[in-house]
């Protein structure tokens, strides 16, 4: 079992709740609504590190939660945490 926790933010637009991960820029995702958004956030975060531990490559620290808080006042700001070997 390899679990990783990351915090990302989470930004209603149009419909949708966009999110975003600070230290992983590539793991972008949405959903319909926050419990979709979180799902694939959960598969976004897994995918995006399996291929960087498959290409040999350090997944980099995650940034502490009260950080990415502070530094984005009025944004939902949530630890989305998965286990790698799920996927």
């Amino acid at each position: 079992m390899e679990i990783v926790s990351y915090p990302a933010l989470f930004t209603p637009k149009d419909g949708q709740v966009l999110v975003d991960f600070p230290d992983l820029p590539e793991a972008f995702t949405q959903g319909k609504n926050m419990a979709d958004a979180m799902d694939f956030a959960k598969l976004g975060l897994a995918i995006t590190v399996n291929d960087k531990l498959g290409h040999f490559e350090k997944a980099p620290q995650a940034s502490k939660l009260a950080e990415v808080q502070a530094a984005h006042p009025g944004v939902t700001v949530k630890m989305v945490t998965v286990d790698l070997d799920q996927y």
